[in-house]
């Protein structure tokens, strides 16, 4: 993990390019804050959320509530694009595949992610303890979320191997 400093240009450069010493690395910054808030352990929001990745500590817990925002933006894109498909041949070829109870369970997890979205958004207008809330309760469902959105990605996924009739899924007249 890397401090960062601010050049006077507007920029921000690791540290070690100022050759600093006995800083703290992220995963140690983080096991404090991991104690004072009761958040989940280091190894296991890094598995889920990539944060050894991240390059500044300086707001370390906004900085893991943006990667945690960034993942649940992802999956909140990839869900609109099957509960309201837009004219690409990727939405509107995935998005027949879901009968009305799968997009029933896709919208009850759309709703769940929207939540986190809006949260983070709450989270990122007040102080650090409500970014440590925003982690612990995500992280807490993240596991259940994750699970069925694969169970949506494997569908759409083997729906690709399927043979389709060129002109009815491309909409060709004539």
């Amino acid at each position: 993990m890397r401090q960062c400093k601010e050049t006077g240009f507007g920029l921000k450069v690791p540290s070690e390019a100022y050759n600093f010493q006995g800083k703290m690395g992220l995963k140690e910054k983080y096991q404090e804050l991991e104690k004072k808030y009761n958040l989940p352990s280091y190894d296991e929001l890094n598995n889920e959320f990539e944060i050894s990745s991240i390059d500044c500590e300086d707001f370390l817990l906004r900085e893991i509530r943006r990667k945690i925002a960034e993942k649940v933006e992802l999956y909140v894109k990839l869900l609109d694009e099957w509960l309201n498909p837009e004219a690409s041949i990727s939405n509107m070829h995935e998005s027949k595949l879901f009968n009305d109870k799968d997009r029933n369970d896709i919208f009850q997890v759309y709703k769940r992610l929207m939540f986190f979205d809006r949260y983070s958004i709450e989270s990122a207008l007040s102080e650090d303890e409500k970014s440590a809330e925003f982690i612990k309760d995500v992280f807490k469902e993240w596991d259940e979320v994750k699970q069925k959105i694969a169970g949506f990605v494997k569908k759409a996924k083997e729906s690709w191997l399927e043979e389709v009739d060129v002109k009815q899924e491309l909409g060709y007249m004539g």
